[in-house]
């Protein structure tokens, strides 16, 4: 049907002729991509858990009666959040990763955004927990604060537990 030379010229028709300069570009293209999805992965990996976005503005919607619920693992300043002032009844738990292990200390403080709202000038509110020697299966404490002024404040935990930190109005 077709002779070998008109299959030739064919074939050379469909098929780009390749030099050695365009494999050497197609060579280095390549490894360039490779090397910048190779760093994109990286980067990722290494600031996954040091740094978040900033967060995107929204609407507050404050509940006097919702209650707030704060949990962790060892020590962190957690985000403000907002009380609506009054009474509340404040919730601790704390516990080890195993009942086999030692026990953990443990401290919780409520502090005051705004030093207006704190009883120090460095925005304590109130000790929720001090040096409390947890044992692994867990402890657990409730106490009541009164007369906190409507506003934002922030936990400051202490710790080497996993904790959760609950505030009802109450």
């Amino acid at each position: 049907m077709y002779s070998p030379s008109r299959l030739a010229r064919r074939r050379d028709v469909r098929a780009p002729v390749r030099d050695g300069r365009s494999r050497v570009r197609l060579v280095i293209g390549g490894f360039i991509a490779a090397v910048v999805l190779i760093g994109l992965g990286l980067g990722r990996a290494f600031d996954a858990g040091v740094s978040r976005p900033p967060p995107l503005p929204t609407a507050t919607v404050r509940a006097a009666d919702a209650p707030i619920i704060l949990t962790g693992n060892g020590s962190q300043t957690t985000d403000p959040f907002y009380l609506a002032g009054g009474t509340y009844r404040g919730d601790w738990a704390a516990w080890g990763p195993l009942a086999v292990y030692l026990p953990c200390t443990h401290s919780a403080q409520l502090m005051a955004v705004d030093p207006a709202n704190a009883t120090t000038s460095f925005g304590l509110v109130t000790d929720l927990a001090k040096l409390v020697h947890v044992p692994a299966t867990g402890a657990s404490y409730t106490s009541y604060l009164e007369n906190i002024k409507p506003g934002d404040y922030y936990l400051d935990v202490s710790s080497e537990c996993a904790w959760q930190i609950e505030f009802r109005p109450g």
